[in-house]
């Protein structure tokens, strides 16, 4: 298996304050991955960079071996449920849940029972 996920000196300013600063890492596909950090030390900052709502400053993102810059949020292999209700309004839970599958083309009967 490949790498999933890798950050690259990914830098994200908001104005002059530093959200991330030259952060990298890496996730091998079929890796579960924790992020666990106090308020305002860029866990949704890093979580919205994957998703693509946000693009880096500086530095490099790639899922799944390919550069993320320009893919945006609904062509991406990433799916993000955030505390702070950013789901698509227009569907109900089990589909915002079961999106990811959708966008994989997967039978909704079978992305159901999955989900």
């Amino acid at each position: 298996m490949g790498i999933a996920i890798a950050f690259k000196d990914i830098s994200k300013h908001y104005g002059e304050v530093n959200a991330l600063k030259q952060v990298s890492f890496s996730v091998e596909e079929g890796e579960f991955f924790s992020m666990l950090g106090p308020s305002g030390s860029g866990k949704t900052t890093s979580l919205r960079l994957m998703a693509g709502f946000e693009q880096p400053s500086s530095g490099s993102l790639s899922l799944l071996g390919q550069e993320a810059a320009g893919t945006p949020p609904y062509a991406r292999d990433v799916n993000t449920v955030f505390q702070d209700y950013a789901l698509f309004p227009h569907m109900n839970v089990l589909d915002n849940v079961a999106y990811g599958l959708m966008v994989r083309k997967m039978p909704k009967a079978e992305r159901h029972a999955l989900a």
